[in-house]
């Protein structure tokens, strides 16, 4: 009869521990810059409200270089990299509105229709989204006057007068400007002075985001 020999405690293998036991998960980078983003807009909303001026124009390019330096130190290890790489691009976007001016169109959502009266000037209107009709002929036009349309995505619709000059600006950063049926310019950074205005004492200066600008003039 064959006997087994006896295993010491110190012959029995023993499971090596598991290499990610020992691995250290590093920074989460994520949560760093979110946290960092966090803190700045809480000092500034603080400094904001004891009326100090913050420049809030300069957060997303402040961020942007944020996520940039995150991102190097990211290669020494750590996780969370690629939600750096969506705030980064959530930066990229804001600053980019803000570089285009973005904030001059902040207002309410919806179509308007304005017909100032002779003492109504100026009327500054501001929509986010929407279409403006800005109509002129009905009503007589103060002697000077100056009315400010903004729309960020959307459409301004510019009634005028056959006789009285009115000096008529329009700045579209994507889109199309059309006067009198007749297309004036489309694509970017369009910018239109209607002819021979230049020296009306009444002007309408016209801003759009993205969308369209149509100037139409009575027939006399």
């Amino acid at each position: 009869m064959s006997m087994t020999p006896a295993t010491s405690p110190e012959s029995v293998r023993r499971p090596s521990a598991d290499p990610a036991d020992d691995r250290r998960p590093g920074p989460r980078w994520g949560r760093i810059v979110l946290g960092l983003l966090l803190t700045t807009g809480g000092v500034g909303w603080l400094l904001d409200g004891v009326s100090v001026p913050v420049p809030w124009n300069l957060l997303p390019s402040a961020g942007l270089v944020v996520v940039g330096v995150v991102l190097l130190l990211s290669l020494a290890g750590g996780t969370g990299r690629a939600d750096v790489v969506v705030i980064g691009f959530v930066l990229l976007v804001a600053a980019v509105a803000v570089g285009a001016g973005a904030g001059r169109f902040a207002g309410p959502v919806g179509d308007r229709t304005i017909v100032p009266s002779t003492t109504g000037w100026p009327a500054p209107t501001r929509i986010s989204a929407g279409t403006v009709t800005v109509d002129l002929t009905g009503t007589a036009l103060p002697s000077t006057g100056r009315l400010e349309v903004a729309v960020g995505a959307g459409r301004v619709v510019l009634r005028l007068p056959a006789e009285t000059p009115v000096r008529v600006h329009s700045t579209v950063v994507m889109g199309t400007i059309v006067a009198d049926g007749v297309a004036i310019g489309q694509g970017v950074d369009l910018d239109w002075t209607a002819p021979g205005t230049g020296d009306a004492p009444v002007a309408v200066e016209i801003g759009v985001g993205a969308g369209e600008v149509e100037v139409t003039r009575e027939r006399s």
